[in-house]
């Protein structure tokens, strides 16, 4: 089994959330990318929507507090061009772990 790369993008998707009772809602799914970038699949349009609105929060990787409009980082895992056997995950920007080693790639 070969290993695979996960390639964390940084590109300016935010989710908008509400907290209603004891449910975390995903109110909006900002892509800054519009008919181009990386997330642009020519079927399904933003992946990171497509799969946000798919499975919810199970796609997220992270933790954090609640907030309004939560910046995101997100990668993809398998080909593309089989979209049922890909798996998309998410991490809140603001998530201590993964804020601390996204700094580090930067540097």
């Amino acid at each position: 089994m070969s290993e695979k790369l996960m390639t964390w993008h940084d590109d300016g998707h935010t989710l908008k959330l509400r907290i209603n009772k004891h449910e975390l809602e995903i109110l909006d799914i900002d892509c800054p990318n519009h008919d181009i970038g990386k997330c642009i699949d020519p079927v399904h349009g933003c992946l990171v929507k497509y799969f946000i609105n798919r499975f919810g929060m199970e796609c997220n990787a992270g933790s954090c507090d609640a907030v309004d409009l939560m910046s995101i980082c997100w990668t993809l895992i398998g080909d593309n061009r089989i979209i049922d056997e890909c798996q998309l995950w998410f991490m809140p920007k603001n998530d201590e772990v993964f804020s601390a080693w996204l700094i580090s790639q930067t540097n």
